[in-house]
């Protein structure tokens, strides 16, 4: 948080768009370009000690940060099948003198590719169908480059700040919704749905351990949070 001794982070952006409608406002485009201006960005130093140290904000470093992209959408929003796709191609950035040479690298938010895929079909008066789509770049992290083992611990040793990437995240969900006969006094339905379909393990952490079988390899273990999760929902107004 700001205080005394640390600047509240600022941010200037400019943008530039194109957007469209056409066949009677059935179809919607855009199109974006951006470039963003971060200041008094704040991250760790290297080996920082953070567990129960009174004065964290001594481990702390000041920089600056630049963020730019491409954004698309297009939307279908008459018919039976209405629906809409965008994409964004971006890049986010961060410098400090004090980490990887003074050179620009990736902030841990940034993702080259983000695309979602959102379909809605009136299949009758009750019954409609979705589905929903989501792919993103893996965030970046820093991966150990060597270790060394001293009194039977390992330590890592780590090179460039956020040089790695996790890997892609991409996720299905899919839904019916089936609405009940409605009256002057309420209005009722069911939604039946399926939270990532396709049973993806999408990576939420990646931790590094010596292989048992020989210690002096390193294995990488994923940690995934959620599976396929069905869900039934029941709606009422009055």
């Amino acid at each position: 948080m700001s205080s005394n001794n640390i600047k509240p982070e600022i941010s200037d952006q400019v943008a530039m768009g194109y957007f469209r409608n056409a066949k009677d406002n059935t179809y919607e485009f855009s199109a974006e370009v951006y470039y963003k201006w971060l200041k008094n960005q704040i991250d760790y130093k290297n080996g920082a000690e953070l567990i129960a140290n009174a004065e964290v904000e001594s481990e702390l470093l000041y920089g600056k940060g630049r963020a730019y992209g491409l954004e698309l959408y297009a939307k279908k929003t008459k018919g039976r099948l209405t629906g809409w796709i965008s994409y964004t191609l971006a890049k986010t950035e961060r410098q400090f003198d004090a980490l990887n040479g003074g050179n620009y690298f990736p902030a841990k938010q940034d993702r080259t590719h983000d695309l979602s895929l959102v379909g809605i079909y009136n299949f009758s008066s009750r019954w409609t169908f979705s589905a929903n789509y989501v792919y993103s770049t893996g965030n970046a992290v820093t991966y150990p480059a060597g270790k060394y083992s001293t009194g039977g611990l390992t330590t890592y040793y780590y090179t460039e700040r956020n040089a790695n990437r996790m890997p892609y995240t991409s996720r299905l969900d899919i839904s019916a919704t089936l609405k009940a006969r409605e009256t002057k006094k309420y209005q009722s339905s069911w939604s039946f749905g399926l939270y990532n379909a396709l049973n993806r393990k999408n990576p939420y952490a990646i931790t590094f351990r010596d292989s048992k079988q020989d210690p002096t390899r390193t294995e990488a273990v994923q940690t995934s949070l959620f599976g396929i999760i069905p869900s039934v929902t029941y709606n009422f107004k009055f």
